[in-house]
């Protein structure tokens, strides 16, 4: 067992340890990190609004992983944070695999499929249609999918109490990943509860024992809330405070204009839903197979496992469910009012994880005790060669490293002089006019207040509404929202307007801008020709000064 751990522990860590710390593409860390830092030391970059906003229900995040990245910085906050978060998950995989009876070359095999097929996809992510993820870098949602595998385990081990206890705690650290789950235990119990009673219940289970459930539902109930205290007051702020009538939905901002990747159904390509009719239906074949095993083999020694991986199949369908309530509703739902609560989050990494994984466990009855040996020799076959082209993927991740902030973080040779400057030479209370779409990096680059970023959203509706009308400032007053259809993905349209209003802005705009926002600086690209003192300068950047009233 331990040494499965660590194998397991051992290749995520090959595997994303050090892949684009702080950077950019799936990650979020330069978004997430930064808070937490501030949050566990509110004299950093004090006066960045964004930096500035409320905890919410990345409180515990917050708390836990805050004041090392004060003490020991981001790139060793980000490196620790992601050991312990894959080392949860390969504790609980390693347990579902020797529940469903995988063999340990494939559980792995399983494994590697889930985190390299979405990788190189175009898409990104380790979901089907949603560009979700479970494994990569550090935030609040990884720590909360972390525990996932684990209680999956424990709910096929009818250990129902642990199991919610467990999804509450993922709840305090992501209300959405652990209320889902949540969700899906209900929906679980719901499904076992509703069987007839069996004679052949095993002692002390409730299934089907009309008068326990009550009792057992309470139990359940009371370990969930326990175990998501710390979000219980977020989703009370979050549902209370009543939304902004005077401008756009936040609902609607959130949904259609920054997250329709995620939320919006209507914005999918063609191709993502051919993906995920493929994936159901691998997942429906393998369900079947199962299934036909566990009726075929009712007194064979593998009943334990056929049955265990049959009621896998079955909680995995059940996660599908509020993504297809979601994609029903998503031609009414006009302002995202349901949509924005992530109904396709969960699903979509549990239909890749367990296609994978059941997809290996039903070829392995396929085959058959006796022609394993087959299967024995092919799966370390494939990850032997897919570990040898990672490890020269992993030679580049370290020389990368070494001198962090890089490539990875979007940090090239003249951002880092630039940024360098700034951190050196302008006082730390100042507050820098940036570009609303570049230098997503800035405030921990540069440990300096900027205005706002597209990438960088807050999670109140007060401050999506504020974002919204920071980056209309920022293009110009030249509305980045206009035209825009709710059916199609228009965060690139966004960004090219973002960036083409913010290159266009005049000195008289500029000033205004500084005035507005109490700033000293206007940093930009070098052939940004304004009529303003010049501060700093190289090949690539310009940074201007506010000018000396007369």
């Amino acid at each position: 067992m331990l040494l499965k751990w660590l194998a397991i522990w051992g290749f995520l860590c090959f595997r994303f340890l050090i892949d684009r710390n702080m950077g950019g593409g799936g990650w979020n860390e330069v978004d997430v990190l930064p808070l937490a830092r501030h949050f566990a030391d509110p004299t950093w970059v004090a006066k960045d609004w964004y930096l500035n906003q409320p905890a919410g229900y990345r409180f515990l995040f917050q708390v836990l992983f805050g004041k090392i990245a004060a003490v020991w910085g981001f790139l060793a906050i980000s490196l620790i944070g992601r050991a312990i978060c894959y080392g949860l998950f390969a504790l609980g995989f390693v347990l579902l695999g020797q529940k469903l009876k995988l063999s340990f070359s494939g559980l792995w095999l399983a494994l590697f499929l889930f985190v390299s097929v979405g990788y190189y996809s175009e898409d990104w992510g380790q979901g089907v249609i949603a560009n979700e993820w479970m494994i990569g870098g550090l935030e609040a949602k990884a720590v909360a999918y972390s525990l996932l595998p684990l209680i999956v385990r424990l709910i096929l081990d009818k250990r129902y109490r642990l199991a919610v206890f467990l999804s509450g705690l993922a709840t305090s650290f992501h209300v959405l990943v652990g209320g889902w789950i949540f969700l899906a235990i209900v929906g679980w119990l719901w499904c076992e509860w509703a069987k007839p009673t069996l004679r052949d219940c095993p002692p002390g289970s409730t299934k089907g024992d009309r008068k326990t459930q009550p009792q057992e539902l309470g139990w359940i109930l009371l370990c969930y809330l326990i175990g998501s205290i710390f979000a219980i007051r977020p989703v009370l702020d979050y549902l209370l405070i009543p939304t902004p009538t005077d401008a756009v939905s936040p609902s609607y901002i959130y949904v259609f204009l920054r997250l329709p990747h995620h939320l919006n159904p209507l914005s999918w390509k063609l191709w993502q839903w051919v993906k995920l009719g493929i994936f159901l239906s691998l997942l429906a074949a393998s369900t079947a197979t199962i299934r036909y095993y566990q009726r075929l083999n009712r007194c064979d020694r593998l009943t334990e496992s056929y049955t265990a991986c049959w009621e896998f199949a079955q909680f995995a369908w059940i996660t599908l469910v509020p993504g297809a309530l979601g994609i029903l509703i998503a031609p009414f739902d006009e302002r995202g009012q349901f949509l924005q609560y992530y109904p396709f989050r969960l699903g979509d990494v549990m239909l890749s994880l367990s296609t994978y994984v059941l997809g290996v466990r039903a070829l392995q009855f396929v085959v058959g005790v006796k022609r394993q040996r087959l299967l024995q020799i092919i799966f370390p076959f494939i990850i032997a060669v897919a570990c040898y082209f990672q490890a020269t993927n992993f030679y580049g991740q370290v020389f990368a490293l070494q001198e962090f902030p890089s490539k990875p973080q979007d940090v090239d040779e003249d951002w880092r002089d630039c940024s360098d400057w700034i951190r050196h030479h302008t006082p730390k209370d100042t507050v820098i006019i940036s570009s609303p779409v570049e230098f997503t990096n800035f405030t921990w680059t540069t440990e300096r207040a900027t205005i706002a970023k597209f990438k960088l959203l807050p999670q109140t509706k007060t401050g999506i509404v504020n974002w919204y009308e920071r980056l209309s400032d920022l293009s110009g007053q030249v509305s980045p929202w206009m035209n825009l259809k709710r059916t199609n993905d228009n965060r690139d349209i966004i960004r090219q307007r973002l960036s083409e209003g913010y290159d266009r802005l005049t000195t008289t705009q500029v000033v205004k801008l500084m005035n507005k926002y109490q700033a000293s600086f206007f940093v930009t690209n070098n052939k940004h020709q304004l009529k303003l003192p010049i501060a700093y300068r190289n090949s690539s950047y310009i940074l201007y000064r506010q000018p000396v009233s007369k």
